[in-house]
């Protein structure tokens, strides 16, 4: 299980005291990257839950050994591709935080690739891995429908006069204990407006129905020290807490207050977003401008722990084919990194630097193991069910919509021969609906989209079938 993901460490307040450090100057450098705040979160947590990380392990451990026992009747089939329905809450104060939909687009395309293992730099994946890693099965679609049943895009904007989202720290130099005290009291729940929108963010669409995905300024002002604006944390990440192997109580009283889903600092979206991290967080753009902090954070919400384990040899991730490492890679894509001995399949493997589940640079992340993938798909079909859209692995049978992408015309043709009636509906990307036409026969179908460039959805029914087609106009 995990929570908070990306943690950078500036000289800068919040993130010393959150290191264990007592800043003493209010000069900001370049920082270094420490990791992730999931730990941190979990020792807060600790201190008013006795024994919370010892549950949490345990419970890990658990599903862990469900899995390798095969007791999972209710998961989902090997040859099932599942399908998560996706909505973008695009929060923004100014047009920069506006993201264009080539950036969400594109983000789905990371998201599909890296999950099905179809991305270019599988080519990279070290020959000692080769055998571990796999296709997820696992895709990735904006939604079409709304919770009301409305045609969507899948993408919900809106303005906020919340500027950052991390919250006003209103202390300043010196005071330490009160700044930790803030920390603990208010800062998850600044970042958690996002997902209320009495608090100046969007409410969810049914987090059981569908993947949320909030999108806004992460950043904490801090007027006591040069207006600085701290990077406290790149995203945040829900864990699949309902019903997970009989949670207690205490431990869902934690996140009861937060809204499931991922909770994403703006410029991170996507590989093709042309925001980027100002100083002194600009030295890494490199390393987070590829889109698959996204991959890492759902990750986390479909259940998995850090690679690395958030801590030394002698703790894991609870997932038996990630090899052992003593930290993360640091942002890194060290190839001679072997920092724990362990023994998969007979071999001490080196750090696996190409894991999505590291804090390695994008440059050198590739893969899921094998075993990440079946917890993954455990977690989704025993907890997360009512999210999935369950199809073949193979494309539409009835239908073919082409060509797609289009700069014109689209064509529809039937599988099957029919004189049935079809109705052919087109929705632009606000749900208005641009053509409504019957059409019988055989014949391929026709259809100009005349309109603008953008994200168009294709509603075919027949008979009692509906079928949905997102067709993208250059």
């Amino acid at each position: 299980m995990s929570f908070v993901c990306f943690q950078l460490n500036a000289q800068s307040v919040i993130n010393e005291i959150l290191k264990g450090n007592n800043p003493t100057t209010d000069t900001v450098t370049t920082p270094n990257i420490m990791g992730c705040g999931q730990f941190n979160l979990m020792h807060n947590k600790n201190l008013s839950i006795p024994g919370y990380i010892d549950s949490m392990d345990n419970n890990m451990r658990n599903i862990q050994q469900i899995i390798e026992n095969k007791f999972t009747e209710k998961s989902l089939d090997e040859d099932e591709v599942a399908r998560i329905q996706v909505v973008f809450h695009v929060l923004y104060n100014n047009e920069d935080q506006n993201l264009p939909d080539s950036v969400l687009l594109n983000q789905i395309q990371v998201l599909n690739e890296s999950y099905r293992r179809t991305n270019a730099d599988t080519v990279n994946t070290r020959p000692e891995f080769l055998d571990l890693v796999g296709d997820s099965k696992i895709e990735f679609e904006l939604a079409s429908f709304d919770p009301l049943g409305n045609p969507t895009n899948g993408i919900v904007r809106k303005h906020t006069d919340i500027e950052y989202f991390g919250g006003v720290l209103p202390y300043s130099q010196g005071q330490n204990q009160e700044i930790s005290d803030w920390i603990n009291d208010s800062l998850y729940y600044n970042y958690f407006r996002l997902t209320k929108n009495e608090l100046g963010g969007d409410d969810a669409w049914d987090s059981e129905k569908y993947l949320n995905v909030w999108i806004g300024d992460l950043r904490i002002l801090e007027p006591a020290f040069s207006n600085f604006k701290e990077i406290v944390f790149f995203a945040l990440a829900t864990p699949p807490n309902e019903n997970l192997v009989n949670w207690p109580d205490s431990l869902l009283q934690v996140f009861n207050s937060y809204e499931q889903g991922v909770l994403i600092h703006y410029p991170t979206v996507g590989a093709n977003n042309p925001n980027m991290l100002p100083n002194p967080y600009s030295a890494y753009n490199s390393v987070i401008k590829s889109g698959k902090l996204l991959v890492h954070e759902i990750g986390h919400y479909l259940g998995l722990r850090h690679i690395w384990g958030d801590g030394d040899c002698s703790v894991d991730d609870f997932i038996s084919d990630t090899p052992n490492a003593d930290s993360d890679s640091q942002w890194g894509c060290s190839f001679s990194r072997n920092t724990c001995v362990d023994n998969i399949n007979g071999i001490d493997l080196p750090d696996m630097v190409e894991n999505y589940m590291d804090y390695s640079s994008g440059s050198c992340q590739n893969s899921f193991t094998k075993g990440q993938i079946e917890f993954m798909r455990y977690v989704l079909g025993e907890y997360r069910e009512n999210i999935l859209s369950i199809k073949p692995n193979q494309k539409n049978e009835e239908f073919l919509v082409y060509p797609n992408p289009t700069s014109d015309k689209i064509y529809i043709k039937t599988a099957n021969k029919t004189n049935s009636e079809v109705n052919i509906s087109v929705f632009n990307s606000l749900g208005k609906q641009l053509i409504n036409r019957v059409f019988s026969g055989n014949e391929p179908i026709e259809l100009n989209l005349s309109n603008e460039s953008g994200l168009y959805i294709v509603r075919i029914v027949s008979g009692n079938n509906i079928s949905n087609f997102k067709v993208i106009k250059r």
